[in-house]
C-alpha cells in the first residue's frame, strides 16, 4: 500500500525550489567541522532509492559543495529507524549559514502493485525495468533545501546535522493517468551532538484510538482500494507556530507515523509549540480515504532533545472514496 497526503496546505510546502539568498550573519575567524547523517520517516510505498550528487551549504558568499563524491543509490526505506553518514567533518569556516541543499541525480520510485518509476539515469536495484517516469522538479539543477527552524550556526568544534528525508511527504502524487510520478521531497534538519544521534531533536509520542458506537464497539476502518487497512494508514500532523521556513516564512509541517497497535510518533522536531492535527486525505490507487478525528491536546510543547507524551488522536469516521 501506497500513501499520497493530499491536504493542500501540506503541499504547499512540498515543492522546494532554490532561492538565490546568499545572507550571512557573524562569520567567525576558526575553522568548523561539519557532519551530515541522513535519516528517513517512514513512508508507504514500497521501494525509494536516491542518488544524492551533491550537498550545499549556502549562507557565506559561494553555496560550498561539502559532499566528496556522488553517492550509490541510497534505499530511504532502510532508514526508518537508523541513519547514515552523508558528510563526514568537512571543514569549513565556522559562522552562521542559511540552509543545505541536496542535490538530487537520480531515483528509483517502486510502487506496491510493482510498478516502477524512474528519472535520470537510474535503475531498479533488482533489475526491474522501468514502467513510467518518476519526475522532480529542479532536483538537479539547483538542489533540494533543507528547512533549519533558525537557521544553521555552526561554531568552532565538531557540529553534526540530522537530515529527515520525509518519504511519507515526499513520493507518490500521481499525474493524472499519464505514467507519471512528482517526486517533491520535503527534507527537514536539526542541529544535534555528534555523539547524540539516537535522540537528536524533539519528538511528540501518543496513541491513535478508534471511537465506539453506542454499544461500545469501536468503529470499523473499510477496506480501501484492494486491502485491508487499518490504524496504520492514519498520518498524524505536528505544525510548527513559532519557528518558520526563513525562506518563505511558513511554519514547518511534520508527518508522523502510527504502528499497528495505534502507537504514534512524530519526531526530529525543533523546539517549538506545536499544532497538533492529521492528514484528513489520503490517497490510494484509485481510491482516498477520508479521516474524520480530533486530538487532545490540540497543541504540544517541544523542548529540544525531548520527547512530549501524551497526546491521543482519536478517530471518528474513516471512509473510503474512488477518485478519478
Amino acid at each position: 500500500m501506497h500513501r499520497r497526503i493530499l491536504p493542500l496546505a501540506l503541499l504547499s510546502g512540498l515543492l522546494l525550489l532554490w532561492a538565490c539568498s546568499d545572507s550571512s550573519t557573524d562569520p567567525a575567524d576558526g575553522p568548523a567541522s561539519l557532519s551530515v547523517y541522513l535519516t528517513d520517516a517512514p513512508g508507504d510505498v514500497a521501494n525509494v532509492w536516491v542518488q544524492i550528487d551533491d550537498v550545499l551549504l549556502a549562507g557565506q558568499g559561494q553555496p560550498l559543495s561539502i559532499l566528496s563524491e556522488p553517492t550509490e543509490l541510497i534505499d530511504l526505506l532502510a532508514l526508518e529507524d537508523s541513519t547514515m553518514v552523508l558528510v563526514d567533518g568537512a571543514e569549513i569556516e565556522a559562522g552562521t549559514y542559511s540552509q543545505l541543499r541536496f542535490v538530487i541525480g537520480a531515483g528509483v520510485l517502486e510502487a506496491t502493485d510493482g510498478t516502477v518509476y524512474a528519472f535520470g539515469d537510474a535503475e531498479h536495484p533488482d533489475g526491474l525495468s522501468s514502467t513510467g517516469t518518476l519526475h522532480c522538479p529542479s532536483c538537479a539543477q539547483s538542489g533540494l533545501k533543507v528547512n533549519f527552524a533558525g537557521g544553521l550556526e555552526l561554531e568552532e568544534t565538531e557540529n553534526a546535522v540530522l537530515v529527515d528525508f520525509d518519504v511519507a511527504q515526499s513520493f507518490g502524487r500521481e499525474a493524472g493517468q499519464s505514467g507519471r510520478w512528482v517526486m517533491r521531497p520535503l527534507i527537514q534538519g536539526v542541529i544535534t551532538d555528534p555523539g547524540d544521534l539516537d535522540g537528536p531533536g524533539g519528538a511528540i509520542a501518543g496513541e491513535v484510538l478508534l471511537a465506539e458506537d453506542a454499544e461500545g464497539t469501536p468503529i470499523q476502518i473499510p477496506a480501501c482500494a484492494g486491502e485491508e487497512r487499518s490504524v496504520a494508514d492514519f498520518i498524524p500532523m505536528a505544525t510548527s507556530t513559532t519557528v518558520v521556513d526563513e525562506e518563505d516564512s511558513e511554519p514547518l509541517v511534520f508527518a508522523g507515523s502510527v504502528s499497528g497497535d495505534g502507537t504514534a510518533g512524530i519526531s526530529v522536531l525543533a523546539a517549538d509549540t506545536y499544532s497538533l492535527g492529521h492528514a484528513e486525505t489520503v490517497l490510494l490507487d484509485g481510491f482516498q480515504l477520508v479521516w474524520v478525528a480530533s486530538v487532545d491536546p490540540s497543541t504540544a510543547a517541544v523542548a529540544s532533545g525531548e520527547t512530549t507524551a501524551g497526546v491521543t488522536w482519536t478517530v471518528e469516521e474513516v471512509r473510503c472514496e474512488a477518485v478519478d
